[in-house]
């Protein structure tokens, strides 16, 4: 068998010169696609940045990649016209169904990163000037929101492009309402927690809190969950339903940070001793700039089992150096206990040997 008798030979109703030219033609419009992505990027943007408005560097930055895809679309549509299928008309008909299927998510693809974008570059510098963190909370929410609206339309048209009555299958929901409702119950509780959140306003961006075992900085107020980067620095998503069930604890919102240690000294540290321990854990903490004045609590509070404890509270009212300023006292006790010979106390047993 030569080439051309190969060529024209049919296969599901076109020979294999029709699929090349199929293929070819497609093929082409993809590169006419990379073309115009490519000019887009070296060329359109540069004028577009010329320009006093953001409008059409928005567009322009949006369209782009949809466009591509468009421009494949139309070639795909241009070589399927060397094609036809008199005996299979089925072929045609889920053909122009997936076409207009990748159309939908295309159109809605733009859209959605359209609308998006606009929120991005315009509502959202305008939330950022103004006093409330409300508004900062509800943009993200609204920018999702406007998303699953674009493309629960787009599939929506696509489900009624394939034939599927979408008036039965929302009639049907009645009939399975419980079973919907027990499915949804969790998605309903955390979109309350997420209004909770955005109302009571327990926490805001960038606030640290503790959450169950999760303590971190809050990223993101999510419809469905909020995002926590702990201080081991991984991300954790924690359900907004949580907030409604559990305390939350605002370590942001704390006037200060509380210090508490026992300091343990030796037996044989007499009274005076004792007093003079008392004397300069004091003068360690009040000297230290940083610290509360007024709210500090040395006890002699415990006969231990191999000390005399002395109970340390003071708060630490410059949060972010927190650790620098317990460092910095805890070196000056130690110093001072070693200037005036005051030992500290470590496990140890006494054997008392008797002679009978």
């Amino acid at each position: 068998m030569d080439i051309n008798s190969l060529l024209s030979q049919t296969y599901f109703d076109n020979t294999l010169i029709s699929y090349l030219i199929f293929f070819l033609v497609t093929a082409g419009f993809v590169v006419i696609g990379k073309t115009v992505y490519y000019f887009s990027k070296t060329l359109l943007k540069k004028i577009a940045k010329k320009t006093q408005t953001k409008f059409d560097d928005i567009l322009v930055d949006m369209v782009e990649e949809p466009l591509v895809i468009f421009i494949v679309i139309f070639g795909l549509m241009l070589g399927w016209g060397f094609l036809s299928f008199p005996n299979y008309p089925m072929i045609p008909k889920y053909f122009g169904h997936i076409v207009y299927m990748i159309v939908a998510l295309n159109v809605a693809w733009f859209i959605s990163r359209f609308l998006d974008s606009l929120i991005e570059n315009y509502l959202l510098p305008l939330t950022q000037k103004t006093k409330t963190d409300l508004d900062d909370h509800l943009l993200p929410i609204i920018r999702k929101v406007i998303s699953v609206i674009v493309f629960g339309i787009a599939i929506i048209t696509i489900l009624d492009e394939f034939g599927i009555e979408i008036g039965p299958m929302l009639a049907g929901l009645g009939i399975g309402g419980l079973a919907f409702a027990l499915a949804s119950k969790d998605l309903i509780s955390n979109l309350f927690g997420s209004t909770t959140v955005l109302f009571d306003k327990p926490f805001f961006l960038g606030e640290r809190i503790k959450v169950g075992s999760y303590d971190g900085t809050v990223k993101e107020i999510g419809i469905r969950t909020t995002q926590i980067e702990t201080l081991e620095g991984s991300i954790v998503f924690i359900p907004n339903s949580k907030f409604t069930q559990t305390e939350v604890e605002n370590i942001s919102r704390q006037w200060a940070r509380r210090m508490k240690m026992t300091i343990g000294l030796t037996y044989n540290m007499n009274s005076e001793k004792i007093k003079k321990a008392k004397e300069l854990i004091r003068e360690a903490v009040l000297s230290e700039e940083g610290t509360s004045k007024e709210r500090i609590m040395i006890n002699f509070t415990e006969f231990g089992d191999f000390s005399k404890n002395i109970m340390v509270i003071y708060w630490v009212t410059n949060k972010p150096n927190y650790f620098e300023i317990v460092d910095r006292i805890n070196l000056k006790i130690m110093e001072s206990f070693e200037k005036h010979k005051i030992e500290f106390a470590f496990p140890t047993q006494t054997i008392e040997l008797v002679n009978k």
